[in-house]
């Protein structure tokens, strides 16, 4: 299970049932890439366009587009979380 520091979520499009976008890190070692798509009732995320196998991405930390989206009451086109 991974645990990520810095990340961005971009090309985000959300509803009150869905987000979805592209979910990226850095790093030699850690760096992925995928497209996503999360269904809020549910949380079940669906993943493509992946670098890595899914297993090894899993999960997502969605979590934070629920915080900044309950914190601003919108999500803009691209939030990131980075860590210094």
């Amino acid at each position: 299970m991974p645990f990520y520091i810095n990340y961005v979520f971009s090309e985000i499009e959300y509803d009150d049932t869905m987000f979805k976008g592209v979910f990226e890190t850095w790093g030699e070692e850690d760096g992925v890439f995928c497209r996503f798509s999360h269904n809020r009732k549910t949380n079940q995320t669906i993943i493509w366009d992946n670098n890595k196998p899914i297993i090894e991405i899993t999960p997502l930390p969605i979590h934070w587009l629920e915080f900044k989206l309950s914190r601003n009451g919108k999500l803009n086109k691209r939030e990131s979380k980075i860590s210094y």
